[in-house]
């Protein structure tokens, strides 16, 4: 309930500040305010996060032990850089936790290098490859991941949009599992973005 009364005030603030209508003002140094191709025309560092959650709930009759509900989030962050090309180099740490309430609790995270490109009309592409995966009591793994989205510029330099992730990630190693081989795990989810620049 917490989370949800956060994220709508969020919501709330960046759409009704006076800071979101753009067109006709100016930054601190009274140049006016950058459209998003623009701001992505210049060089600059870009700082971004994304945000999934799902929450799932299932009620068999009777009620009493028959309750299931679990919560999944992932959040990435990213830290890259723009070229004058609109040439995107960074990397990203993802973490997640996968909630199933009164059994158990998954958690897990990974790290990757990628590349992309962000157009002149705020769509942009980015392809990870991922490494030190872990995932419970799964680890060494690897593989890849492609975000696709599109960003808006709410200020000069802050950024709101949405994206369409897939991973792929094949693990390598469980020590609770007795000659274990390897584990693919392939995943599509949506994520909330929001991100900023620096020029």
């Amino acid at each position: 309930m917490r989370f949800k009364f956060f994220l709508v005030l969020f919501f709330c603030t960046v759409f009704f500040s006076p800071l979101t209508f753009v067109y006709g003002q100016t930054d601190l140094s009274g140049r006016p305010v950058n459209t998003f191709s623009r701001s992505y025309g210049r060089t600059g560092v870009f700082l971004d996060t994304g945000l999934y959650r799902l929450d799932t709930e299932a009620i068999a009759n009777p009620a009493p032990l028959n309750q299931w509900q679990t919560t999944t989030l992932v959040y990435d962050f990213k830290a890259g850089y723009i070229t004058d090309n609109h040439v995107y180099f960074g990397a990203e740490f993802s973490s997640r936790s996968d909630n199933q309430i009164s059994l158990n609790s998954t958690a897990g995270a990974t790290t990757g290098l990628g590349v992309g490109f962000f157009s002149d009309k705020g769509l942009h592409f980015r392809a990870y490859y991922l490494f030190n995966s872990t995932f419970g009591n799964y680890g060494n793994g690897d593989g890849y991941k492609i975000d696709l989205g599109y960003m808006k510029n709410m200020t000069a330099n802050f950024f709101l949009g949405v994206s369409l992730a897939h991973a792929q990630t094949t693990y390598r190693s469980n020590p609770m599992i007795f000659a274990f081989d390897t584990w693919n795990r392939r995943e599509t989810y949506p994520a909330l973005n929001l991100g900023v620049i620096f020029n």
